[in-house]
Formats: structure tokens, C-alpha cells, sequence
């Protein structure tokens, strides 16, 4: 005998803001961690691109299901600044022409892959890691 429950309430609520901001924490401390042996190394600007882009995007979690976001702004973390409340832009024009120099190498996965012209050109490209790191700290805040 199978037996049915129906009728039972249940909580509704939205915890991915929240997550999302954890997650860019996450990532965020996964940089300040990160030790690498070598000169040169991608992987602290894809922790910090992805940080900023689950902090961006856990803003617009509070009025758009995953999904909306998602098709909405891709991987591009200049659009999602960009695209914020004006009240919700804190950074400075160098501060976001840093964010901009870093989102076009971050949406092409080129800190994802190994590109050899970059390597070729000293990686000129890349905005400089410290300036990065200081956008990802103001975007996260105080967690970060």
C-alpha cells in the first residue's frame, strides 16, 4: 500500500544571491592562496574574473532566476557591472577600464587556455593583477 502526502507547505525562498556571493568568496581566497613556482601564471586572473562575475551576478539573483542570468550575461563582467543600478557602480574610470581590459580576455576563455601570442607579447594584454585584485575586493566587499 503506496501511501500519498499532499497539501504540505513548504518554504519559499531564494538562496542563490547568498551562494553566489559565498562562491565568489571562495574563489577570492583560492587567489590569495594561490602559490605558483613560476613567473607568470593565469590562473589568479581566472580566479578573480570568475570571483567577480558570481558577486555581479548574485546582485541580479535577487529579482532574476538563474537561467535569466545566465542568458542575460553569459561570462561577460563588464556588461553585468555595466549593467547595474547606477547607485551599485563604486568603481572609479581606471578601476572600471581595468575591469573592461580583463573582461575581454576573461569572455574569449584566454585565461582559461593557453594563447601563444600572448606569451609572445609578454602578456601586454592583462590588465596588471594588482589592479584586478583591488577590483575584486571593492566588487565583493567586505568579505572578501
Amino acid at each position: 500500500m503506496s501511501q500519498t502526502i499532499s497539501g504540505v507547505g513548504g518554504i519559499k525562498g531564494n538562496l542563490a544571491p547568498d551562494a553566489f556571493h559565498r562562491w565568489a568568496t571562495h574563489y577570492y581566497k583560492c587567489k590569495k592562496d594561490f602559490r605558483c613556482p613560476h613567473s607568470f601564471s593565469l590562473v589568479p586572473y581566472f580566479l578573480l574574473c570568475r570571483a567577480i562575475e558570481l558577486e555581479l551576478k548574485s546582485r541580479y539573483l535577487h529579482g532574476k532566476n538563474q537561467a535569466e542570468v545566465k542568458d542575460l550575461l553569459v561570462h561577460d563582467i563588464l556588461k553585468a557591472y555595466d549593467s547595474l543600478e547606477a547607485a551599485d557602480k563604486i568603481l572609479t574610470t581606471q578601476e572600471r577600464d581595468v575591469l573592461k581590459k580583463a573582461s575581454k580576455i576573461y569572455l574569449s576563455t584566454d585565461f582559461t587556455y593557453f594563447n601563444p601570442q600572448d606569451a609572445l607579447t609578454g602578456f601586454s594584454r592583462f590588465p596588471d593583477l594588482e589592479d584586478l585584485d583591488n577590483v575584486a575586493k571593492k566588487i565583493i566587499g567586505p568579505d572578501a
